[in-house]
């Protein structure tokens, strides 16, 4: 089959850390559109975004896409400008053009972003020694040969790979989450995907080590969040069991809240904080906290659905019931204005 696809130039992606994937998905995006050469008022590695319209395409809050561009300017990886008359924000990608350069690449150096340091009170027993988010094809020992790779591969055959096939192996719950994950004999403790989250999520509901109804959907879109605040992208199993028995004296509602809290306006922090949220939110606070998250618009991250309400057991209140006919009334008569909540709106 005859391939169509015409490419107009081609771009080089330099191999660099970042401490959020969607930080490293935003900045390849600036390599590519930057332009290759001075036009105009643009020099080579410049380029102008409007984030309006990038808000729109990749389905981000604008929170969440200056957040990204903020720790991209702080990693002295691109400079920003803001354009008068809304005309957008001016990029500069820093070093482009030696990273356009192959002779640049040459001789390995030391990368200066590779001693991004981590959380100093993340437990270093539990943090996986793999490559950074998009670095691959380098971990190959230098003294050994494909045969000896092999060869160790069929003496651990007996021992499975990693902790989501340890999980898919077990048929009876009989023990607590943190006695399996205690026991487990597997090369690899570390969930490393999206898949692997909602695995671990399943498990650890069916072994009942969190309130009947929490949600499925936050506890997956949560856990995977503070998995991409590592920047290797991968989380220790042992460290989120932990984790869960810490959330155990806590409301279904006030997990809720803080993890859902965490993914809308926290989502480059650890999950310290989240326990912080944990420790200041009373129920009551809670309950109305969901609902408002709930109602507003574009909160609902990774698929969860409308169906919030239930699954947390928050009832509408009569005063939501009431409000919302008022609002009803108002808008019948063509008295209804925009109303800005000066708390929530971002």
């Amino acid at each position: 089959m005859e391939n169509n696809i015409q490419a107009s130039g081609f771009v080089i992606q330099p191999r660099l850390q970042f401490q959020h994937i969607r930080d490293q998905m935003i900045y390849q995006y600036l390599v590519a559109k930057a332009s290759y050469k001075a036009t105009g008022s643009i020099k080579a590695g410049q380029t102008i975004i409007v984030i309006a319209e990038l808000e729109k395409e990749l389905d981000w809050t604008r929170r969440k896409i200056n957040k990204s561009l903020n720790r991209l300017v702080e990693e002295q990886l691109i400079s920003m400008k803001t354009l008068p008359q809304k005309r957008g924000v001016l990029i500069t990608v820093a070093g482009y053009e030696s990273f356009q350069k192959l002779e640049s690449y040459t001789k390995k150096q030391k990368n200066v972003h590779e001693d991004v340091q981590e959380d100093v009170n993340e437990d270093v027993n539990e943090d996986n020694n793999e490559k950074p988010c998009g670095s691959r094809g380098e971990d190959m020992p230098e003294n050994k040969s494909v045969n000896e790779n092999v060869n160790e591969d069929v003496k651990e055959n007996a021992q499975l790979n990693n902790i989501t096939a340890f999980i898919n192996s077990i048929t009876n719950i009989s023990k607590p989450l943190k006695d399996y994950i205690a026991e487990a004999n597997v090369k690899s403790m570390n969930l490393t995907s999206v898949e692997d989250i909602e695995t671990f999520v399943d498990f650890a509901l069916r072994t009942n080590a969190l309130p009947a109804g929490t949600s499925k959907k936050i506890l997956i879109s949560y856990f995977d969040c503070i998995r991409l605040t590592r920047t290797t992208c991968n989380i220790s199993a042992k460290l989120l069991a932990n984790f869960i028995e810490k959330l155990q004296k806590y409301s279904i509602n006030q997990i809720h809240y803080a993890l859902w809290k965490h993914v809308m306006d926290h989502d480059d922090k650890k999950e310290a904080y989240t326990l912080g949220i944990l420790r200041n939110v009373k129920e009551p606070e809670a309950r109305r906290g969901l609902m408002i998250l709930k109602n507003k618009k574009g909160a609902l991250p990774n698929g969860i659905d409308g169906q919030l309400v239930t699954a947390v057991g928050a009832e509408k209140s009569s005063t939501s019931a009431e409000a919302e006919r008022l609002e009803r009334i108002a808008r019948e008569k063509g008295l209804l204005r925009e109303v800005r909540d000066t708390e929530f709106d971002f």
